[in-house]
């Protein structure tokens, strides 16, 4: 076949391949990217609800640890903790607090209950029940908010008290006044959390207990567990943000390189030095004669030695000559031990 033929169709794969390169690159079309959330989305459950708070005028603040002691202190009206984040042995200025006007919400941590927190409430009336919280009712037809199914309270039930319950009316999250203030006690909010916090029911309840309570300008404390706290990051918890992990994994490979850079030649010093060490092949082979010597077999060795080669090359000249030559480098080196 002609080499033009060759030649042309080179040069069309060719400037197809640029073609579709080029097209690849300058070609705009819509593309879906999958965005992981953040990590402060991923380690505070109640993110969006912040969010929706602080986009309707209200001030949010953190803490780590609320003491009722100090509760004088705080200017916000509305207080969200969880229920082992608060000294419930001290609670001699929180009632007043709530008395006058202050809103407190408090949600049950199942797996970390303790008499203080349960004596509180029994102090306002409510009764803590651990059950199964089975789903299963008569009527299914009505949407409930997201609840804790192992958690319930217990309460006589007033014109002032607000409770909402499941579908086995058992009571998920009660509202008992408290002067000119109340308490919301519930169990794990999942009706606050991000992946929830969408449905209508969810967020009807949430914003009940949370901005309903405030005015525009006024604040909303939330006392977070070591879980829930964004500020409260491990070490790795900040290097491993989103966008970090591919500039930690090509530093992470850069390091690994340099250091088995550096380390091998160190390694290949030590086994050439060791190989440096050892005795010369030369100084072997008089040690291997002067055995042969000393057991008087070297004679014999080297007649054998020179009789089998000579059987092999007895048709090659040259190399038979190469042989002989051996032969006297062998006895040589026998004259040159003979002092052993």
């Amino acid at each position: 076949m002609d080499k033009r033929i060759y030649i042309s169709i080179a040069i069309v794969l060719v400037l197809s391949s640029l073609g579709l390169l080029a097209y690849n690159i300058f070609e705009i079309r819509p593309h879906r990217k999958m965005n992981y959330p953040s990590w402060e989305v991923s380690n505070n459950n109640f993110y969006a609800l912040e969010q929706w708070l602080k986009q309707t005028d209200r001030t949010i603040r953190y803490l780590n640890h609320l003491s009722p002691s100090k509760i004088n202190d705080i200017s916000e009206k509305v207080i969200i903790t969880n229920s082992w984040a608060v000294d419930w042995d001290d609670t001699k200025n929180l009632l007043p607090w709530i008395e006058q006007g202050g809103y407190l919400v408090i949600h049950m941590d199942r797996h970390r209950l303790n008499k203080d927190v349960t004596n509180f409430l029994s102090g306002l009336g409510i009764t803590l029940i651990k059950n199964s919280g089975t789903e299963a009712g008569p009527d299914t037809k009505v949407i409930y908010p997201d609840h804790d199914k192992l958690i319930s309270f217990k309460l006589i039930e007033t014109n002032n008290t607000y409770t909402v319950k499941d579908n086995m009316s058992f009571i998920r999250l009660a509202e008992v006044p408290v002067g000119n203030g109340a308490v919301v006690v519930t169990g794990r909010p999942f009706f606050m959390y991000n992946n929830n916090i969408g449905e209508e029911v969810n967020a009807h309840l949430s914003w009940k207990i949370t901005g309903a309570q405030t005015e525009e300008n006024d604040g909303i404390l939330f006392i977070r567990s070591v879980r829930d706290n964004v500020h409260a990051r491990a070490f790795f918890g900040t290097i491993l943000r989103r966008g970090n992990v591919i500039p930690i994994v090509v530093s992470a490979v850069i390091l690994i390189f340099v250091g088995f850079w550096s380390v091998i030649p160190l390694f290949g010093l030590v086994t050439a030095e060791k190989q440096r060490n050892s005795r010369p092949i030369r100084d072997r082979f008089i040690a291997e004669i002067y055995f042969l010597k000393k057991t008087q077999t070297l004679d014999y060795y080297l007649d054998v030695y020179e009789r089998e080669h000579k059987i092999e090359t007895n048709t090659e000249n040259k190399k038979r000559y190469r042989y002989k030559e051996l032969i006297k480098q062998y006895r040589r080196i026998f004259d040159e031990t003979a002092k052993f």
